[in-house]
C-alpha cells in the first residue's frame, strides 16, 4: 500500500464486516455480489431497442457475412462506433458455438464480463489509493449500482468502455502513488497504452480523454510531472497505434472516408454541438440523473462530499477529484446527454464514498445524512411496489414470486430506514445493498420479461408463427423501423411506408406485412387502388422502446398464406 493509501484510516465498520475480509475473499465477495445483481434477466430479457438491437444485429450480420472490417445494419454500413464491440460480440457468439442465430444473451457476454472487470479493477484502484475497507465499499457500490447493472445487461459499448477506462486509470493511480525510488516495470506502460488503444476501438476518444483530463488536472493542481515518466510514450504510443491503425487503414481502404465522416463528423462532433435523437438537455442533467442511476450509492456519495472537500489536499482524494471533475464538466457542457455518458467517472465517485465511510468521520451521521440514507431506503420500497403495480397494470399478472420479492424489498427497505434513523451509515448500507439485489431480481428477472407490451418484435414473430404456414415468409414492417425487427424476424425483413406495404403484399410468394396505426391510412388508400384484399391475421399492441410511443400493428398476409395455415 502506498503512502497516499495510508492517509485514510482503517476504521472499524461494524456491520460492513465484509470490508475486513482478506483481499482474495473480498474479490470473491464482489464477484458474487455482481452476479447476484446482474444475472436476473440477463438470459430472459428480449433484445432491447434501440442501441442494443443495432449493435447485436450488426454483429450477427458480421458473423453471417464474414466481413470483419465494415459492420452493416441491414443494407447500410453501421459506422456510429468503431469496430471493437463488434469483434468482441462476434467472438463471444463463436465461442458459445451458437452462431449464426445466437440468442441475444450471447451478444451480451462482453458487456457482462467487462462490467465485472470494471468492478474488480475499481477494487484494485481503491487498494492503491486508500485501504482495503474503502476499496471494498467503493467496488461494492459500483457493483450494486443501477447504471452498471443496466449496462452489463446490454449488448452495446458502455460496459466495455468502462473496463478499458478504469484500467487506464489504475495505471495512472499506480504511477501517481509510487515512491520516487520505486521501479515501475514496462508492463504498466504497455497496459496503459493498450487500454487507450482498446478504448479507441470501442468508442473513439473517450478513454484517452478521461486519462488526459486526469493528468492535466493533476498537473495544474500540483505543477509536477515526473511521475508520468514511466508511461514511456516513445514506446507506448507506437504500441497503441499498432492496436488501432490496422483497422483504421482497413476501413479506409474498404470504404474511403465514409467511416470518419459518420463516426467523427456526425456522431462524435454532432453530439457536442447539438442534442441528437431527442437527447438534448441543459447542463446539470447528468448530476440529476446521478441520484437515480447510481442508487443505492448516490446517497452515500452525497453524504461523503464534505469529507472529500475537507481532505482535498490528500493525494488519493486529489487524484479521484481530477478523475471526476474535468470529465464530468465536459459532458455537462456537451449538448447531447444520455445517463451512461458519465459512467467512466463513477468508479472514482464510489471510491471516494467508500473512503469517507472507511475514515470513521461519518459516524455518527449528521441529521441531513440520515435523511439522504432514509430517502435511498424508501425509494427502494416505492420502486418494489411500483414494479408489482406496473406488472399488474401492463401485463395483467401478479405472480407469486413478484409479490414475495416486493415484500422482501419492503422489509429490507424498512430495516435500512430504521438503521438510517437510529444507527450508522455502515449498518444502513448492508440492507440497502441487499434490497438492490432483490429489486433487480424483481425488475429485470420477473417483471420486465413478462410485460409483452415492451417486446413488440417478439409479438410479431409469435403471431406470424401461429398464423402463417410457409417456413420463411417475406416480411415487411411499416411504421416500426427499430433494429429488433431484423434481429427477431430475420435480416431479410424490410421496412417501408404504408403505401410500400400494400405494394409489397401485392407481390408473389408468401408475404406478411405488419402495419402500424400511423401508416394504416396510407396502406388502405394504396390497397384500394390495387384492389388488394389482404387477410388480417392478428393485431398486436405495445410500446416502441426506441421513442417511447404506444402503437398498434395489424398483421396482414395474402389470403393463400392464411388459408394454408388454417388447413
Amino acid at each position: 500500500m502506498s503512502d497516499a493509501a495510508r492517509t485514510v484510516p482503517d476504521g472499524r465498520l461494524g456491520a460492513f464486516s465484509l470490508a475486513g475480509l482478506a483481499e482474495r475473499h473480498a474479490r470473491l465477495a464482489l464477484v458474487l455480489l455482481f452476479f447476484a445483481c446482474v444475472l436476473p434477466g440477463f438470459f430472459t430479457l428480449p433484445v432491447i431497442d434501440r442501441d442494443e438491437a443495432r449493435f447485436a444485429q450488426a454483429s450477427r450480420q458480421m458473423v453471417a457475412s464474414g466481413d470483419y472490417v465494415a459492420p452493416r445494419l441491414g443494407d447500410e454500413y453501421r459506422f456510429k462506433k468503431p469496430i471493437g464491440i463488434y469483434w468482441l460480440q462476434t467472438a463471444a457468439v463463436k465461442l458459445t458455438g451458437l452462431a449464426p442465430e445466437a440468442p441475444i444473451w450471447a451478444y451480451r457476454l462482453p458487456s457482462l464480463f467487462a462490467a465485472l472487470i470494471a468492478v474488480l479493477v475499481t477494487h484494485a484502484v481503491g487498494l492503491r489509493l486508500f485501504n482495503p475497507r474503502a476499496a471494498f465499499i467503493g467496488a461494492a457500490l459500483l457493483a450494486a449500482s443501477l447504471i452498471l447493472g443496466a449496462e452489463a445487461r446490454l449488448a452495446k459499448t458502455d460496459a466495455t468502455l468502462l473496463a478499458f477506462a478504469v484500467t487506464g486509470q489504475m495505471v495512472l493511480a499506480r504511477l501517481y502513488t509510487a515512491r520516487a525510488d520505486e521501479p515501475v516495470p514496462l508492463g504498466w506502460a504497455l497496459l496503459f497504452w493498450g487500454a487507450m488503444g482498446g478504448g479507441i476501438l470501442i468508442k473513439g476518444p473517450i478513454v484517452p480523454m478521461l486519462a488526459g483530463f486526469t493528468v492535466l488536472g493533476l498537473l495544474a493542481w500540483e505543477r509536477r510531472a515526473a511521475w508520468l515518466k514511466p508511461l514511456r510514450p516513445l514506446i507506448g504510443v507506437p504500441f497503441m497505434l499498432l492496436i488501432v491503425l490496422p483497422w483504421l487503414i482497413a476501413i479506409f481502404m474498404n470504404t474511403g472516408m465514409a467511416f470518419f465522416h459518420e463516426a467523427v463528423g456526425n456522431d462524435l462532433l454532432g453530439k457536442v454541438a447539438a442534442g441528437q435523437e431527442s437527447h438534448g438537455a441543459p447542463p446539470g442533467a447528468h448530476l440529476l440523473a446521478f441520484f437515480v442511476i447510481f442508487w443505492p450509492g448516490a446517497a452515500l456519495a452525497a453524504i461523503a462530499a464534505p469529507w472529500v472537500w475537507s481532505n482535498r489536499s490528500m493525494p488519493a482524494v486529489r487524484f479521484a477529484l481530477c478523475w471526476i471533475v474535468p470529465f464530468w464538466i465536459a459532458f455537462e457542457l456537451f449538448a447531447t446527454k444520455l445517463p451512461h455518458y458519465t459512467l467512466p467517472a463513477y468508479p472514482a465517485i464510489a471510491l471516494l464514498a467508500g473512503a469517507a465511510l472507511a475514515s470513521g468521520r461519518l459516524t455518527p451521521p449528521a441529521g441531513w445524512a440520515r435523511v439522504l440514507a432514509l430517502a435511498a431506503a424508501t425509494g427502494g420500497v416505492f420502486a418494489g411496489i411500483g414494479l408489482v403495480v406496473g406488472l399488474h397494470l401492463l401485463a395483467g399478472q401478479l405472480p407469486v414470486e413478484a409479490v414475495v420479492l416486493a415484500a422482501l424489498a419492503t422489509v429490507l427497505g424498512g430495516w435500512a430506514a430504521f438503521r438510517a434513523l437510529r444507527s450508522t451509515l455502515e449498518a444502513t448500507y448492508v440492507p440497502l445493498i441487499a434490497q438492490a439485489v432483490v429489486l433487480y431480481g424483481l425488475g429485470f428477472g420477473v417483471a420486465a420479461p413478462r410485460v409483452e407490451a415492451l417486446w413488440v418484435s417478439p409479438q410479431i414473430a409469435r403471431s406470424i408463427a401461429a398464423h402463417v404456414s410457409c417456413a420463411n415468409p417475406q416480411i415487411l414492417v411499416s411504421g416500426f423501423d427499430e433494429a429488433s425487427t431484423l434481429f427477431v424476424l430475420g435480416t431479410e425483413t424490410r421496412h417501408g411506408t404504408g403505401t410500400e406495404a400494400a405494394d409489397f403484399l401485392n407481390g408473389p410468394g408468401c408475404r406478411v406485412a405488419a402495419v402500424t396505426d400511423r401508416q394504416r391510412a396510407a396502406f388502405e388508400a394504396r390497397q384500394a387502388e390495387l384492389g388488394l384484399k389482404p387477410t388480417l391475421i392478428d393485431t398486436v399492441s405495445g410500446f416502441n422502446l426506441g421513442n417511447g410511443r404506444a402503437m398498434t400493428l395489424q398483421i396482414l398476409t395474402t389470403p393463400a398464406a392464411a388459408e394454408a395455415k388454417g388447413s
